[in-house]
């Protein structure tokens, strides 16, 4: 996943594109937006090279509204162009099931069970196709 976003270039952003987990917002809709709210002004950014399916195994969406994902999240960034930065980490908050690894090393962590799975099916795998 990359992540494209120009930072206010100014004291208060100082070097948060460096630091690691970083607070943010994710917010997914037609578009994967990540909002950073500790930086003046808030300053968003768009994420492309991403995997609907594979981003949706691993962050229960929401019900209704704008966003179909509206979460607190963590980031950490690798710059590699001006504005342009590689997720090399990437989790997402939920009240019921606390931090859930979206992105670990700069790929797909291992998905995480939601409510979808239970006890009358612990084979069950978050993506699996039924034969």
């Amino acid at each position: 996943m990359m992540l494209k976003i120009k930072f206010p270039d100014n004291l208060i952003t100082g070097m948060l594109s460096k630091q690691k987990n970083i607070p943010c917002r994710v917010q997914v809709s037609d578009k994967f937006e990540i909002m950073f709210f500790t930086v003046i002004p808030d300053t968003l950014g768009v994420v492309y090279d991403w995997d609907r399916e594979l981003f949706e195994e691993r962050a229960m969406a929401g019900a209704g509204g704008l966003y179909t994902h509206y979460e607190p999240a963590l980031i950490t960034l690798n710059q590699e162009s001006d504005d342009i930065y590689e997720i090399v980490e990437l989790s997402l908050f939920y009240n019921d099931f606390g931090w859930c690894p979206v992105i670990h090393n700069g790929v797909y962590a291992s998905p995480v069970n939601f409510w979808d799975s239970d006890d009358e099916d612990p084979d069950y795998v978050p993506g699996s196709k039924l034969d």
